[in-house]
């Protein structure tokens, strides 16, 4: 059985911070986690969504990952990068190639389905945005890193599941 995981990130260019967040359905056990970076880019909060999600599976369990079409792609493009010695078709370095290095041995060798994210206002990406938002609004107040635990009691609202 898949582990899903619905994955949601907000950058804020103007001050350069950002919020992830996500939610995980491992069977009927729920988990979620939200956190926001400051000084970091819209395409390294992905990497640190996903190894937060992973951070205590089995590295063979296989995942089924909802997410943006960023993400998405950038999951999917991960072995190319590999192969290419983290360089993009253009020779160009891989942009966040040193999140990306970071999250491959949580990847590991686990089969990976990456999905869109469900549309809507009432779905597990729908409640992950509100909580990547936090994350960033956070990050942006304090000026520094936050991550938090989803409370259990807010994750057994989440419809979709």
């Amino acid at each position: 059985m898949s582990v899903r995981i619905w994955v949601s990130t907000l950058f804020d260019p103007v001050y350069r911070c950002g919020g992830w967040a996500y939610v995980r359905a491992d069977g009927a056990e729920l988990t979620g986690q939200a956190g926001g970076q400051r000084q970091t880019t819209a395409g390294g909060l992905g990497p640190l969504a996903l190894a937060a999600a992973l951070s205590d599976l089995d590295p063979k369990t296989p995942i089924t990952v909802h997410a943006a079409a960023p993400l998405r792609a950038a999951i999917t493009a991960l072995p190319g990068h590999v192969a290419a010695g983290w360089r993009t078709p253009d020779n160009e370095p891989v942009a966040d190639a040193d999140l990306w290095k970071l999250l491959l041995p949580k990847l590991g060798a686990r089969p990976i389905t990456v999905l869109p994210a469900p549309e809507g206002r009432i779905n597990p990406t729908a409640f992950a945005d509100a909580w990547a938002e936090l994350g960033r609004d956070k990050a942006k107040a304090s000026g520094k890193a936050f991550a938090s635990a989803i409370p259990k009691t807010n994750l057994a609202k989440v419809k979709g599941l």
